[in-house]
């Protein structure tokens, strides 16, 4: 890997003066036809059905925004997107600011931070887990909570911590919630609150919000929702170690130390131990960030939502998508982007102009079929089988407005509109709760649905939640016989009665 130029220095170093304005690629070093053979590879290997998509894009380099996208119907560049173990990263911040400001030892153990919620003759390994085992995922803990709405601080406590804090990776998103719940006990605030004053208001991020605990505490390891622009600027603040136009936002020491291998890695199991070597859930785990191939580093959540920061290209690309392999998703950014970013700017040309059109055209296609047959489907009701997701039955109608579908949920019964040969708008909930147990809908979403009949007569709909990384696909056969699935965290087959 190159490092920059002393000109490729001389232009990122004007860039600081104002972060993320846009550029065209060529003026900061970057190939159009690059970004333009990445966008073919997303849409060739995530089709859609068993792949899922990607939802949107932003591409910073040297401090500039030189290529951004959504596939309409969704609108991540500027709504807001589920960021699933993205929000870890965050949450690291506010730790990082608490250390800054001497309100934190990372070396500060968990029964003294809660000392109420300590059992009864402690494990000696729950005694001296440390702050910092939790940023580095080496709790020892050896189960998930079950998230049943109990006071998750206690059954963290409460669990088996197997193996001495500090001496084995294990990725688990209830360390980061302790995270969470060690900021607002040490602030007396809420953690998206303190990020907001700290952070959010200071970079430009406006939409950021979270889903919470039963006791009211933000979710710290998942949870957090932005749009794509507003992670990217994320990516950019680290990218310059915690400067922004001119001013330290956080403290260049916490922005190396956060970004910095701390201990080896692996999704299940810990892999390879050589730099370089295995994949890029293998190259070392830091502060709630991981590592990457290629000298990178990234914050990372499910379904493929990621930050992705090259500091030897000063280069930034943000994702959000709904994808099943986010493996793919990175190896396209290592193949196609990468190659694309020179030392120096480049002269546009005939690659630009075609970039610009294929950057406003990004659409994905509505659900094949058409009107046709239609009539046989309305009015009525066609039950599911009990599943994950609580969904009873789903049924058609027209209005004078167009189709509609309602949706039986536990939150009720829920009317969208459906478009047919294109996408309509509209918004549902899924459920009533609260707060969020890992991977669900609350509160109510932005949906965009469309539906056809086939050459094979049966009607199919797609609904897509343009602000998740889920969607619902139904099909209705001729027959009346009907199937579908909730494409979300562990994938809820829908079988008809």
């Amino acid at each position: 890997m190159k490092i920059l130029s002393m000109a490729g220095c001389a232009f990122a170093a004007a860039a600081c003066l104002a972060e993320m304005e846009p550029a065209s690629p060529e003026s900061q070093g970057m190939d159009s036809q690059a970004i333009l053979n990445w966008i073919d590879a997303c849409e060739r290997t995530f089709e859609g059905a068993k792949e899922g998509r990607i939802h949107g894009f932003v591409i910073v380099r040297h401090g500039k925004t030189i290529a951004e996208g959504s596939w309409r119907p969704f609108d991540t560049l500027n709504e807001p997107h589920m960021l699933y173990s993205h929000s870890k990263s965050f949450t690291s911040s506010a730790i990082g600011f608490l250390v800054d400001d001497g309100k934190l030892d990372l070396d500060e153990r968990l029964v003294d931070v809660f000392p109420e919620a300590v059992p009864e003759n402690p494990s000696e390994n729950l005694r001296q887990l440390r702050v910092r085992d939790l940023l580095t995922m080496n709790a020892g803990k050896k189960d998930h909570l079950l998230r049943d709405g109990g006071d998750w601080v206690k059954e963290f406590f409460a669990m088996d911590f197997a193996k001495k804090p500090g001496t084995g990776f294990r990725y688990d998103s209830d360390a980061t919630y302790m995270l969470a719940a060690i900021v607002e006990r040490r602030t007396g605030r809420k953690l998206m609150d303190f990020l907001k004053e700290r952070m959010f208001d200071r970079i430009g991020i406006a939409s950021a919000w979270s889903t919470v605990s039963p006791q009211g505490v933000a979710c710290g390891g998942w949870g957090m929702n932005m749009t794509t622009r507003e992670i990217a600027r994320f990516g950019q603040l680290y990218l310059r170690q915690g400067e922004w136009n001119g001013e330290y936002v956080l403290s260049p020491y916490w922005a190396a130390l956060a970004t910095m291998r701390h201990t080896w890695s692996g999704w299940k199991d810990v892999g390879p131990k050589v730099l370089g070597e295995g994949g890029d859930w293998e190259q070392g785990y830091g502060f709630q960030f991981w590592r990457c191939r290629h000298g990178a580093f990234r914050a990372d959540g499910a379904f493929g939502q990621y930050t992705v920061v090259l500091p030897a290209l000063d280069l930034v690309v943000s994702i959000n998508a709904g994808l099943r392999d986010m493996g793919k998703e990175l190896d396209l950014v290592w193949e196609h982007l990468l190659p694309g970013a020179k030392t120096a700017p480049l002269v546009e040309g005939e690659a630009f102009a075609r970039l610009r059109k294929r950057l406003a055209a990004l659409e994905l296609p509505p659900t094949a079929g058409g009107d046709a047959g239609l009539e046989g489907f309305l009015g009525k009701t066609y039950a599911f089988k009990d599943n994950g997701r609580g969904i009873k039955s789903v049924r058609f109608e027209k209005a004078a407005d167009g189709l509609f579908c309602t949706l039986a949920v536990p939150a009720g019964e829920q009317r969208i509109p459906v478009g047919v040969g294109g996408w309509k708008k509209g918004e549902m909930r899924l459920d009533t709760q609260a707060y969020e147990s890992l991977g669900a809908y609350v509160g109510a979403w932005k949906t965009a649905a469309s539906a056809g009949v086939g050459e094979d007569g049966a009607l199919r709909l797609r609904v897509y939640f343009t602000g998740a990384t889920g969607h619902i696909d139904i099909a209705i056969e001729a027959d009346g016989r009907s199937s579908g699935e909730f494409f979300a965290m562990n994938g809820t087959k829908l079988e008809g009665k």
